[in-house]
């Protein structure tokens, strides 16, 4: 006869509790789950939003005939770069007075900030596809702040981007979803002006983070004198991970494990996927960072 200890079979019954509901319930990061059950989880979560994530960063797109289309000539961290420009935008804005409010306070300067302050603006993103449609004054794809807050200025029927406190700076956020070359990506363009504040999503394949890797680079050209104190604590305070906002790194790491997955099986060089992103998406449209049906 076999043994099982108390918490195993307790494992096996949350488990079959667990498989009787939608998958996107269960826990892809759970030991009793191999990896082709955690890709159907992961698909079943968040494919309509990498769909959704797409159509808004363009790498998405319907033909002439309706037929929903991806292509791209990137490499992964790029393509999953502009995924996760989409990701901050529709949760800041879909978090407003949380997660937004902190995200703004933070790339603005201001230690404090009401709600009712924080409640007149939005979150675009500069190279988006409704930003070129709807606010086409602030579309500048090659833009260094990737997500900017703007809101009306009634008296001038204009939307007018926040600003550095003390300052007329455009105020914004540049999107990192790399796991390299901290020192490249990150902090040499925040040392040199290019970068204002910069949100780096993603862990390492060690587990480490890369806002931590950013931190072990700093400190390390601070000890060998290629930076000074001054500038150590500037480049440290313009970096932010997800958690610094309330975002939830397990949320973002089942997200990027997913994009690695589909990219992996679907993005060839100068070819067109058709079917690549799932049938069950025809006759959706992309609005207001959702697929909805087109009627």
């Amino acid at each position: 006869m076999i043994i099982t200890s108390t918490q195993e079979r307790a494992n096996d019954i949350s488990l079959e509790i667990l498989f009787s509901g939608p998958l996107s319930l269960l826990d892809p990061r759970h030991p009793a789950i191999d990896e082709n059950l955690q890709k159907q989880i992961l698909f079943d979560r968040y494919h309509k939003k990498l769909v959704a994530d797409g159509l808004e960063t363009g790498h998405f797109f319907y033909d002439n005939e309706n037929q929903l289309k991806f292509q791209t000539k990137l490499p992964i961290y790029s393509f999953a770069g502009f995924i996760f420009e989409a990701y901050a935008v529709n949760i800041f804005n879909e978090n407003l007075r949380t997660i937004g409010k902190s995200a703004f306070s933070w790339c603005t300067n201001r230690t404090q900030c009401k709600d009712e302050y924080i409640d007149q603006f939005k979150v675009i993103g500069t190279g988006f596809i409704t930003t070129k449609s709807q606010h086409p004054n602030f579309y500048a794809p090659q833009n260094n702040l990737d997500l900017i807050f703007i809101k009306r200025n009634n008296n001038k029927s204009v939307n007018e981007p926040a600003t550095v406190l003390g300052t007329t700076n455009t105020a914004g956020i540049q999107i990192k979803a790399i796991t390299r070359s901290e020192e490249i990506e990150i902090i040499e363009p925040i040392r040199s002006g290019k970068y204002s504040h910069v949100l780096t999503f993603l862990r390492h394949a060690d587990g480490v983070h890369s806002y931590n890797r950013c931190m072990d680079a700093i400190n390390s050209m601070y000890k060998r004198g290629s930076l000074q104190l001054s500038e150590k604590y500037h480049i440290e305070s313009r970096i932010a991970y997800p958690e610094m906002f309330g975002i939830d790194q397990r949320n973002v790491d089942d997200y990027y494990n997913y994009v690695s997955y589909w990219f992996s099986g679907h993005a060839k060089p100068d070819q067109f996927i058709t079917e690549g992103v799932g049938l069950e998406v025809k006759g959706y449209k992309y609005s207001n960072g959702l697929l909805v049906p087109n009627n």
